[in-house]
């Protein structure tokens, strides 16, 4: 992805010095997607290259942004033809989407996904414990109000999603806290 960013940072800066009156508003196209992929590919890399807590939500939403963007910035580029860095830069991007649409599958298969944690760990996940295998807080059944408390937001939609609660994106912490509680029903 680091590659990637590269080409496309150069194809942007030789685009945005395009002096043919006929690739001039391709470019300019260009530019903007060349810059959006090398930005998403960047952040991307970074993300997947933690070792510590994986967060799958997060981590799928940066992935599928980017494949977007290669998708948009190859398809600018395809469209100008007989433009050396154009055609480099069209290679890259459907390289690094195709590889990043390998990492998915991998990701999403039962082998490559057993024993990644869907989230760090978290005041009431043991250090180290994983939150797909390991002791989960939504199935201990004496979480404490206290416990709840500590835990962020996000955290808190999950575990009421998995306690199958619905309308959980728009509640609040202590609606939260409440219906996970059993205070309040979904």
């Amino acid at each position: 992805m680091y590659e990637c960013a590269g080409v496309c940072l150069t194809c942007a800066d030789a685009a945005a010095a395009e002096q043919d009156p006929e690739k001039i508003v391709m470019s300019i196209k260009c530019v903007r997607l060349d810059d959006d992929c090398a930005d998403l590919c960047t952040v991307a890399a970074r993300i997947l290259a933690r070792q510590t807590g994986y967060d799958a939500p997060t981590t799928m939403a940066i992935i599928e942004a980017t494949r977007t963007v290669l998708r948009a910035s190859a398809d600018a580029a395809e469209e100008i033809k007989g433009t050396p860095y154009f055609e480099l830069s069209a290679r890259a991007c459907r390289e690094t989407e195709r590889l990043l649409g390998q990492l998915v599958e991998q990701m999403g298969s039962s082998e490559a996904g057993e024993g990644y944690p869907t989230s760090p760990p978290s005041a009431t996940t043991p250090a180290g414990a994983s939150m797909s295998g390991g002791t989960r807080a939504s199935e201990e059944t004496d979480v404490s109000k206290e416990q709840l408390r500590e835990m962020n937001v996000d955290e808190l939609r999950d575990m009421a999603r998995e306690k199958g609660l619905s309308g959980v994106h728009d509640m609040r912490k202590e609606e939260l806290i409440d219906a996970i509680s059993g205070r309040r029903s979904s």
